[in-house]
């Protein structure tokens, strides 16, 4: 029990003078805290050409309905549906017959008629040498010219009848009026035709027509724009207009805007518009929502900040900013359309005023930060814009 007391006792002593020598010693200085690192790009006014996207329609220029106009059997269908036809190839043939027999008899009541007036034109020469000598009398005359004109309209009447029984046998085969793609056949082979009766759709494809709408908004902000740009003599037909096709990829021609229409849709408050692209290839078809990629002739000054740098809350979208000191401020900013990774700024911040793009989940407005300019890292380089986690 002895032993095991100055055991203790001689362990306490060692811990007190290891309590003195700490307390002669100095005590170690505090780290100072690191301060988080930041990637900034400075905000720079460029010079841009604004874009738009809009989502269109495309629309046969050609879109003809092809109806039968008289009534009668369908012999046979001389196309391959769904081909592209020639204007003036057959399509339909319907039963010729009855319009055969039409025709021939409209051209003896023609016959009829043209010898009733070569009679009467003679009785009436006969007559006009008969009156003076008083062999006839003056009502006779007059009866033999009467009878002169009336045959003569007959003869007008039957020449009218063949032409228009030549034109009812002509329908009897129908041709394309226009070149384009034939649609399926409505009517089949053996079927009774009536007038009116729709046989087939042809559309042409070549050019081809996008439908489309711009707002009202949209559409003052561009007229003031090129009444602001008269002076360079900017037409419409400047515009370039790009196609971005279903799939996404780039249409492989461009095309203008050929049609405005004279007022603003009150229902949708929107103005319609048409552009017209080739279609050589017809690659496109009617129906199909495509997006219009319209870029302005006019070149302007803009201030632009990567999208990286772009945060939102409940007040707006926001950016870091840092001042002189390297301190955060948060900046709300109006935005307006995008150019590639870029947005641009319509209020809130000044060209030359650096901006936080990385980083940004370790910052609040108010403190201090350490600051890596961010490098413009070109395409063909593989090297690797650095990021917070480079600069620490």
């Amino acid at each position: 029990m002895l032993a095991r007391t100055v055991s203790t006792l001689k362990w306490c002593a060692l811990f007190i003078v290891a309590l003195q020598l700490t307390a002669c010693g100095e005590a170690p200085a505090p780290q100072a805290a690191m301060l988080p690192s930041v990637i900034v790009n400075t905000a720079s006014t460029k010079e841009i050409q604004s874009k738009s996207e809009i989502v269109g329609r495309t629309r046969a220029s050609e879109d003809v309905t092809i109806k039968s106009q008289i009534q009668g059997q369908l012999l046979r269908r001389a196309f391959v549906e769904g081909d592209d036809v020639n204007a003036g190839d057959l399509l339909f043939e319907i039963d010729p017959a009855n319009y055969i027999s039409e025709l021939a008899q409209q051209k003896a009541v023609l016959k009829q008629a043209l010898a009733s007036r070569d009679v009467a034109v003679m009785n009436w020469e006969r007559g006009r040498r008969l009156l003076p000598d008083g062999m006839i009398s003056a009502q006779d005359m007059d009866e033999l010219t009467s009878r002169k004109l009336t045959t003569a309209a007959g003869v007008v009447q039957a020449e009218a009848a063949v032409q228009g029984a030549e034109l009812q046998l002509s329908y009897t085969k129908v041709y394309a009026p226009i070149s384009g793609r034939i649609s399926n056949a409505k009517v089949s082979t053996g079927d009774i035709i009536t007038p009116n009766s729709e046989m087939a759709n042809l559309v042409q494809l070549q050019p081809m027509w996008v439908n489309f709408q711009v707002a009202e908004k949209e559409l003052i902000s561009a007229q003031q724009k090129l009444s602001q740009a008269e002076k360079r003599e900017v037409k419409i037909s400047d515009i370039v207009i790009s196609l971005r096709l279903p799939n996404g990829t780039m249409f492989n021609e461009t095309g203008y805007i050929d049609f405005i229409s004279n007022k603003v849709d009150a229902a949708t408050g929107t103005l319609p518009l048409r552009a017209t692209f080739k279609n050589d290839d017809k690659l496109m078809l009617p129906g199909l929502f495509v997006t219009l990629v319209i870029e302005s002739p006019i070149k302007e000054q803009a201030l632009l900040i990567p999208q990286a740098s772009v945060q939102e809350d409940q007040q707006g979208r926001f950016v870091m900013v840092l001042n002189e000191q390297d301190e955060v401020e948060k900046r709300i900013v109006e935005l307006g359309e995008r150019f590639g990774i870029d947005w641009r700024v319509l209020s809130g911040l000044n060209d030359g005023e650096r901006i936080v793009v990385d980083g940004l989940q370790k910052i609040r407005p108010g403190i201090k930060v350490n600051a890596v300019e961010q490098e413009i890292v070109p395409f063909q380089n593989t090297q690797a814009t650095p990021t917070a986690s480079d600069a620490k």
